[in-house]
């Protein structure tokens, strides 16, 4: 059994104290391009949560945004860009952000989004 070690527990951080980045390869788009995204803190993540599972609409594409925002470092996409970002673009770069943040693989974070739909979906039909 491995010990537990500061490494392993904490983000890397550069000598001024911002997240380092890394270069992701989109996995699950057709030509695998890549990206250079930072994690997410827990808190961001939990804040971007709340957004996400509210039944407003307007909210829910919000925290789409703000994971791409916050997330994606280049490619850099100001606010309008990344509002008018193609839906399969935008799914691959927030699968890849949320993946490095959790330090699973992207497919992992792909199938566990595709079940909550259809838990919700299932939720809805019952209602």
């Amino acid at each position: 059994m491995a010990e537990l070690t500061k490494d392993n527990l904490l983000f890397e951080r550069d000598d001024k104290g911002e997240l380092i980045e890394r270069e992701v390869v989109l996995e699950l788009l057709k030509d695998k391009p890549t990206v250079k995204v930072k994690p997410l803190t827990r808190g961001q993540l939990q804040r971007i949560r709340i957004k996400a599972v509210s039944s407003n609409i307007d909210e829910r594409v919000e925290s789409d945004n703000e994971i791409i925002r916050e997330g994606l470092v280049s490619p850099k996409l100001t606010d309008e860009e990344i509002k008018d970002t193609k839906p399969q673009m935008a799914n691959a770069i927030i699968m890849a952000i949320i993946a490095v943040s959790l330090d699973v693989s992207q497919t992992e974070v792909n199938k566990d989004v595709d079940k909550a739909i259809g838990t919700q979906e299932e939720l809805i039909k019952k209602a």
